[in-house]
C-alpha cells in the first residue's frame, strides 16, 4: 500500500486507474533493462512485457542485480522476472528472442503496447525499434550508459526527432594489411590474435584462403603482400592439424612460424619498411628456453615477455586438451579464461615485435570483449529517469501537462553532454524530426493488412496499380524489399511483375520502399513510400488487402553539387565549429556480434538518403530462374 499511495500522491487516482490498464515493453534485461523492470512494476504499469536475446555471464554480476551465481548461462528474461515476481503488482511476461525476428515479433504484437523502453545494447535493434515505433505511432524511450554517463532520449513519432535523425558512428574495421602485416596500435594486435589467429587454430569451419578474399578491405595495392598474407594463412592451416592432433610437443613449432618465421618474411618486404620502425622477431633460444608452469592469476598486471611466452604455450597446450571434446570449435569468449589468455599474451607477444606497448589480461579483455565500461547506479539513474519520463508521455502527470511533445524533455549527464558542468544532469527539450532524415522525415510510412489468401493471389502488377491508384504516383515506379535490398520491379525490369507476393518472397513482416521514378512537369516527385506488410487471419479482414490511408508530399531532389555545397558550408560555419563538442549518445554496456561500441556526438548530420535505385547489379537466385537485381 505505501508505493501505491506515493505513485497516487503524483499522479492522482484516476491516472493510477489508468496505469494499471496499461502496457509496456521493455527490450533488453541486461543492466538498463532489469533496472526498468524493477522500476515499472514499482509504478504500476498493470502488463509489461520483456524480451532478450541473451543469456546471463558470470561478468554481469557486479551490476545486474536480478541475477547470481547460479543463473549463469539462464536466459536474461525469463530469470528477471522469477527475481522480481515476488513483489509486483503487475503482469510479467518474458520472451527468450531477438526483437528484430518478425516471426516471433510481428508488427501487430508491437501493436499491443502503449509505450516501447529501451534497454538495449547494441545499434541494429535500436533501429530497428525505432522503425517499430515510426510505423505504429508509438512513444518509445530511448537510453544508454557508459561508465558515469548516460542519457535517455523520450522519441514521440512525427512530432520529436527520432533515434536516426542524427548520425551515428559504425563499429572500426582495419584494412587486412593493418592488422596482418603492419599494425601500429595494441587494437591492432587484439583483432589480429582474436579475430584472425585464434580462428583459424581453433574453429574448424575455417578453411585455408578464410578471410582472404579478394573482396577484402586489404588496405594496399601490394600483390606481393598480399601474396604473402595468403601464404601466411595457407601455412596456418597447417599449424591448426598440430592443435587438432592436440600434440603438444610442437607447441613451440607454433610460437617460432608466428614470432620468427612470419615477421622475418614480412621484413624481405622493403616498401613497408621505408617510413616504419621495422619489427624485431623473436630469439629462437628464447623460445627453446621457456617452459610453461603453474597458472597465472595476475590479470592486472603488465607480464614481461618471458612469462608471455611462458603462458602462451600453457594456455596452447590447455586448449589442445579441450578442443576434441568440443567438436574441435572452440569460441572465444572474454569469460573463458584460457581464450582471454591465448589472445592476449599473442597479441602481446606481437606487440613486443612491433614496438607497441603491451596490454594487461584485463585490458585486453574490455577491448576483445567489446566491453563499455558499465556502472550500477549510472543503470540506476538513467532507468528511473526513463520510467518517470513515460508518465510524462503517457499524459499522466496533471501537475505537468506539455502542450505539444516538444515540450517533453530529455536528459544527459554532465559529461555525455557537455551542456552543462555545473550539474551533473542537464534536460534539454525535445527537437522536431531532421528533415534529411532516411527514417521519419525522407518518407511516408504506413502498415498495409493483408491476408495469406491475398499475398497468394495478389501478382506485383495488381500490387503496383494499386499503389498508383491509392496515392496518385505517376506511371514509373519501383518497388523494393528492403530487408536484403532486392529490386523487385523498376521501369527496366518487369521480369517479375506476372509472379504474386509470395512467390516474389513477401511476407509477414516484409518491409517493402515504392518510390517515383518519374516525376512530374516541375521536376516535382511523389515522397517514396515504405510500407510494412501485416499479414491477418482471414476472418479478421474485411478485405484481401486493406491499405493505410496516407497523404504522400512531393518534393524536388536536391542536385548533387547543391548538396556537395551545402555540406561545404555546414562545414566552415561557426555554429558548426560551436557542435564540435556537442552531446554525445552512448551505447550501454556490453556489445556482441554486429555491436557499437563508439561513442557519437550529436551534431545533426544528414543520415544516409535513400539508395538509387538505379543503380543496381545483377546476381543469380537460388530461389528464382530468373535475374534478381540487388542494390549496391
Amino acid at each position: 500500500m505505501g508505493r501505491e499511495a506515493s505513485i497516487t500522491r503524483i499522479i492522482g487516482p484516476e491516472n493510477y486507474a489508468r496505469l494499471q490498464h496499461f502496457k509496456c515493453l521493455i527490450v533488453g534485461a541486461g543492466g538498463i533493462g532489469s533496472e526498468l523492470l524493477k522500476d515499472c512494476i514499482l509504478m504500476g504499469f498493470g502488463e509489461i512485457h520483456i524480451v532478450d536475446l541473451d543469456t546471463i555471464d558470470l561478468s554481469n554480476l557486479n551490476r545486474q542485480f536480478l541475477f547470481r551465481q547460479k543463473d549463469i548461462k539462464q536466459p536474461k528474461s525469463t530469470t528477471a522476472v522469477k527475481a522480481v515476481q515476488h513483489f509486483s503488482n503487475s503482469k510479467l511476461i518474458p520472451y527468450q528472442g531477438n526483437v528484430m525476428d518478425t516471426k516471433q515479433f510481428p508488427l501487430h504484437w508491437f501493436s499491443q503496447f502503449d509505450i516501447f523502453l529501451n534497454g538495449l545494447d547494441n545499434l541494429a535493434a535500436r533501429r530497428y525499434v525505432n522503425k517499430i515505433s515510426q510505423f505504429l505511432k508509438k512513444p518509445l524511450i530511448e537510453s544508454g550508459t557508459s561508465g558515469f554517463d548516460g542519457y535517455i532520449q523520450p522519441i514521440l513519432p512525427g512530432i520529436t526527432e527520432c533515434f536516426d535523425c542524427t548520425k551515428k558512428e559504425t563499429p572500426k574495421t582495419f584494412p587486412v594489411c593493418t592488422i596482418r602485416s603492419t599494425p601500429s596500435q595494441p587494437i591492432h594486435c587484439i583483432v589480429w590474435a582474436k579475430n584472425f589467429l585464434f580462428n583459424q587454430l581453433f574453429t574448424s569451419d575455417q578453411s585455408p584462403t578464410a578471410g582472404d578474399s579478394d573482396d577484402n578491405d586489404w588496405g594496399t595495392d601490394d600483390k606481393e603482400e598480399i601474396s604473402r598474407i595468403k601464404q601466411e594463412t595457407n601455412e596456418l592451416h597447417d599449424l591448426q592439424q598440430v592443435v587438432h592432433r592436440q600434440d603438444k610437443a610442437h607447441i613451440t613449432d607454433i610460437l617460432k612460424k608466428l614470432f620468427i618465421k612470419d615477421i622475418e618474411k614480412l621484413l624481405q618486404l622493403d616498401n613497408l619498411w621505408k617510413s616504419r620502425a621495422k619489427p624485431v622477431p623473436l630469439s629462437e633460444s628464447l623460445i627453446e628456453s621457456t617452459r610453461y608452469d603453474h597458472d597465472s592469476t595476475d590479470l592486472s598486471a603488465v607480464w614481461g615477455l618471458e612469462k608471455q611466452i611462458n603462458q602462451f604455450i600453457r594456455v596452447t597446450g590447455k586448449l589442445m586438451d579441450r578442443i576434441s571434446q568440443e567438436q574441435y570449435n572452440i569460441e572465444f569468449d572474454k569469460d573463458d579464461q584460457d581464450t582471454l589468455i591465448f589472445v592476449a599474451t599473442a597479441a602481446n607477444i606481437r606487440s613486443h615485435i612491433f614496438g607497441i606497448p603491451i596490454k594487461t589480461v584485463f585490458d585486453i579483455k574490455q577491448i576483445a570483449g567489446n566491453i563499455i565500461p558499465a556502472i550500477a547506479t549510472t543503470n540506476a539513474i538513467v532507468a528511473g529517469l526513463s520510467t518517470l519520463t513515460s508518465l510524462r508521455l503517457l499524459n499522466l502527470l496533471p501537475y505537468d501537462k506539455a502542450s505539444s511533445g516538444l515540450d517533453v524533455n530529455m536528459a544527459f549527464t554532465a559529461r555525455a553532454s557537455n551542456l552543462s558542468k555545473d550539474r551533473y544532469l542537464s534536460n534539454p527539450k525535445l527537437a522536431p524530426p531532421n528533415c534529411n532524415c532516411a527514417v521519419c522525415s525522407k518518407v511516408a510510412r504506413g502498415v498495409i493488412k493483408i491476408t495469406i489468401q491475398g499475398l497468394e493471389k495478389l501478382t506485383l502488377s495488381q500490387f503496383i496499380e494499386m499503389l498508383k491508384k491509392q496515392y496518385g504516383y505517376p506511371s514509373e515506379t519501383s518497388l523494393i524489399d528492403t530487408s536484403d535490398q532486392r529490386l523487385l520491379v523498376d521501369f527496366d525490369f518487369e521480369d517479375l511483375l506476372n509472379r504474386t507476393l509470395s512467390q516474389a518472397k513477401l511476407r509477414d513482416g516484409s518491409v517493402i520502399l515504392f518510390s517515383d521514378e518519374e516525376g512530374d512537369e516541375r521536376e516535382m516527385y511523389k515522397q517514396p513510400l515504405e510500407l510494412y506488410l501485416d499479414v491477418v487471419e482471414d476472418n479478421a479482414a474485411a478485405l484481401e488487402v486493406e491499405l493505410p490511408s496516407l497523404q504522400i508530399a512531393l518534393f524536388k531532389p536536391q542536385k548533387q553539387d547543391e548538396k556537395e555545397e551545402q555540406e561545404m558550408t555546414k562545414e566552415k560555419s561557426p555554429a558548426n565549429e560551436e557542435n564540435k563538442n556537442g552531446i554525445v549518445i552512448l551505447d550501454e554496456e556490453e556489445n556482441r556480434g554486429e555491436k557499437d561500441n563508439t561513442a557519437t556526438k550529436r551534431p545533426r548530420s544528414p543520415d544516409q538518403t535513400l539508395q538509387d535505385t538505379k543503380k543496381a547489379k545483377t546476381s543469380k537466385s537460388s530461389e528464382y530462374a530468373e535475374d534478381i537485381i540487388e542494390l549496391d
